[in-house]
Order: structure tokens, then C-alpha cells, then sequence
């Protein structure tokens, strides 16, 4: 499963009390999960996959159990399923050695007109089952 260090921040106005700048909106947790899956579909697939012009995010679940602060986070992205057009991110987010979030995400594959899905190919769906048992990346 790759895990990257990702630095988490929030659109804050400048003269924002500290309490508000330093909270992570939850949106922000979500665009800093998204750069670590698409991170991880790049890696895994290289020139197999565009994960920004080849999928579309059909379903997003989070769950928060603490607040994120700005600053670093460890986000952790596990292949939980593939289908035959779509696949399922389990994404956790930690902070100082402690969970924070968990998203679920379910991607769709689609075809150059982005307006269907495609299956997957033999060779993406070989790049993806690596992201099953990839090593951990800093």
C-alpha cells in the first residue's frame, strides 16, 4: 500500500484566529486524498492510466475520528476492490501516528469520450493488484 506525507492546509483568510487556521475543512482532507490516489495510480499504472482524464469519482464515504491540523499528514491508499470498470480506495489519513479519516472511494474507468465507462484492460488491472501489495513509499 503506498503511504505518502502529504502537507495539509485549509483556504484560510490571513487574518483568520488561530483556531480557525489551523482546522482542516474537510474538503481539504478530500483534495489532499485525492493527490495521494491519483500519486498511487500514476506510479502503479505509468503510461496505462490517466487518472485525471481516464476516471471519474462516483462515490466518496469519510469518516472523521479527530480533527486534522495543518501540517503534514500520512495518507495511506489500499486497493480494497476492483471491478470490471470501477475500483474502491480505502484512504486513511493520519496525523502524529494516529488516524483521523477514513474515505472510501470508488473510481470509474471511461472511455475517451468520458462519457462511459470501459472495462479495464488486462495490463491496468496487473498495475492496479500491485497497488494491493506495493511497498510503502515516504
Amino acid at each position: 500500500m503506498p503511504r505518502y506525507t502529504i502537507a495539509l492546509r485549509n483556504n484560510a483568510t490571513p487574518d483568520a484566529p488561530a483556531s480557525v487556521s489551523r482546522h482542516v475543512p474537510f474538503y481539504c482532507a478530500h483534495e489532499a486524498a485525492g493527490a495521494a490516489w491519483n500519486r498511487a495510480l500514476d506510479e502503479a499504472c505509468g503510461d496505462l492510466l490517466d487518472p485525471v482524464t481516464q476516471t471519474a469519482v462516483v462515490n466518496v464515504v469519510s469518516n472523521f475520528g479527530r480533527e486534522l491540523f495543518t501540517g503534514d499528514a500520512d495518507v495511506v491508499v489500499a486497493l480494497d476492490r476492483i471491478g470490471t470498470t470501477s475500483l474502491t480506495f480505502l484512504i486513511t489519513l493520519h496525523q502524529d501516528g494516529v488516524q483521523a479519516a477514513e474515505l472510501t472511494v470508488v473510481l470509474v474507468h471511461l472511455d475517451s469520450s468520458r462519457v462511459n465507462s470501459a472495462p479495464w484492460s488486462p495490463a491496468q488491472i496487473a498495475a492496479l493488484e500491485a497497488l494491493r501489495s506495493a511497498p510503502v513509499v515516504a
